[in-house]
């Protein structure tokens, strides 16, 4: 099995899918998903074409068209759990990719007003923790090869998929499936399940996965592996996640710290609560 060598950033390294990462980031042990892909097939067609209530996304111009799941007919007995305790995420077990979260709208629209130049036919688009696949599903119609990743199996089948299938005419089923892939299991482990192939992206979008400091290792090595090295991360996020611990200045420092990327930012909210868009890109002489 293939091993992930961690020495270079000061962790451990993990040969399976339970992660034990060292260096103060990962300092709880769970079993996390093992990775594994997922394929479009006439199940996810049944799903749009039955009994479904469909919202509508705004963002600019943009309309997306996107399914409202009833959670409890979702056959995963994690989702299910995290429902009966009225929590929006198990680690571990469910993260909370069955709601859209606040800065996804953030993002979305900064894609639209500031970089609707960047997303073309050609360009690779990774939407790390996609949830229902908002961002992806932008990046789709505007020509992009996208790869979808959510933490959860359940998610991808019955929310993410769907939603893509819901923003494609008939004539262009085909060839837009084709430009489309989708991965369910922990990060780690689908760097493991990818590695061979290859795969990286001109950019990488991701939005609300920063509150839980413990997987900053984890998330970075995922960045630093998977970003060409001319691309570009988007990251949305609340300043703070509170009563959870993440923070986007406390992962500023930590990328800061690793020395492989430059962090830009790029908004922030003028009202409610406050929430920021950054730019990742690796710096020219990483220490």
């Amino acid at each position: 099995m293939f091993r992930f060598d961690f020495e270079d950033e000061g962790a451990g390294d993990s040969d399976d899918s339970s992660a034990d990462i060292d260096g103060g980031q990962e300092k709880t042990k769970f079993k996390w998903a093992e990775a594994l892909e997922v394929h479009v097939d006439k199940e996810h067609f049944n799903t749009i074409n039955g009994s479904i209530n469909v919202n509508t996304f705004s963002c600019g111009i943009n309309r997306i068209h996107h399914i409202q799941p009833n959670i409890k007919n979702v056959q995963d007995s994690d989702v299910l759990e995290a429902e009966l305790r009225h929590s929006d995420l198990i680690p571990g077990k469910y993260e909370g990719g069955f709601k859209i979260w606040e800065c996804t709208q953030d993002l979305a629209n900064f894609m639209i007003k500031e970089l609707s130049h960047v997303f073309h036919p050609g360009v690779r688009v990774l939407d790390l923790g996609c949830g229902a696949g908002i961002l992806g599903v932008l990046a789709l119609v505007h020509g992009c090869t996208v790869h979808f990743q959510d933490y959860n199996e359940s998610v991808l089948n019955s929310l993410t998929i769907p939603n893509v299938l819901l923003n494609l005419s008939k004539d262009e089923n085909d060839d837009k499936i084709a430009r489309c892939r989708f991965f369910a299991g922990d990060w780690l482990s689908f760097l493991e399940l990818t590695h061979r192939q290859n795969i990286l992206y001109d950019i990488i979008l991701t939005s609300e996965t920063i509150y839980n400091p413990e997987n900053y290792c984890k998330l970075h090595f995922v960045l630093k592996q998977k970003l060409k090295k001319t691309g570009a991360v988007y990251l949305a996020a609340k300043t703070c996640y509170f009563g959870v611990g993440g923070s986007l200045r406390l992962f500023e420092n930590f990328v800061s710290e690793e020395g492989y990327f430059t962090c830009t930012h790029c908004w922030s909210s003028k009202e409610g609560v406050q929430r920021e868009i950054v730019q990742l890109r690796f710096t020219t002489n990483p220490e």
